[in-house]
């Protein structure tokens, strides 16, 4: 795992609950993409951004001290990131169970050498992946509703360490 800045010896577990919480889902997505050509659909992508997000900030509080005000100003940005990802995941759950309307277009990613002319035929040749129905359902669930799942799951076991390191770190040097 990851170790703490200021103990080398020490695992920092908060920080590799975040960057392993947002690398299992983006790995898993890529490959469902890449390995198994399940193309995502617009709310699908949206997902992903912020597990980037929850990586980059679970990264930065190694470079801080464990229990101090940037630590836990970087935890709470990596549960916002996962609320963020969460609530994406709802919102997608509801468009796939028909609870919500989605009216935007929905292609799959459309990558282009930057003129004009390739973005059109990226996205004219993009597979057309709705956002409303499921691209892959595993034990009755969407991918969307696992994400929400997983999130749970994280933010779980980032309450659980915060309480941990609250009482480690932060009640210990008060």
């Amino acid at each position: 795992m990851f170790t703490s800045k200021t103990d080398p010896d020490n695992i920092e577990s908060m920080a590799s609950i975040l960057i392993l919480g947002g690398v299992i889902p983006l790995v898993g997505a890529l490959l469902s993409q890449f390995g198994f050509g399940l193309h995502p659909c617009h709310f699908c992508l949206l997902q992903r951004y912020p597990y980037v997000f929850v990586i980059l900030v679970g990264a930065l509080s190694l470079l801080v001290t464990r229990g101090g005000l940037p630590w836990r100003f970087l935890v709470a940005l990596g549960i916002i990131g996962l609320l963020a990802t969460a609530t994406l995941g709802v919102i997608h759950t509801g468009i796939e169970m028909k609870l919500l309307t989605y009216v935007g277009g929905c292609v799959a990613q459309s990558a282009t050498d930057g003129s004009l002319e390739a973005l059109r035929a990226s996205i004219l040749a993009a597979p057309q992946v709705p956002c409303d129905e499921a691209t892959a359902v595993f034990f009755g669930l969407s991918m969307a509703t696992w994400n929400v799942l997983w999130v749970g799951f994280v933010l779980l076991l980032v309450a659980l360490q915060y309480r941990f390191d609250w009482r480690r770190y932060v009640r210990a040097h008060h």
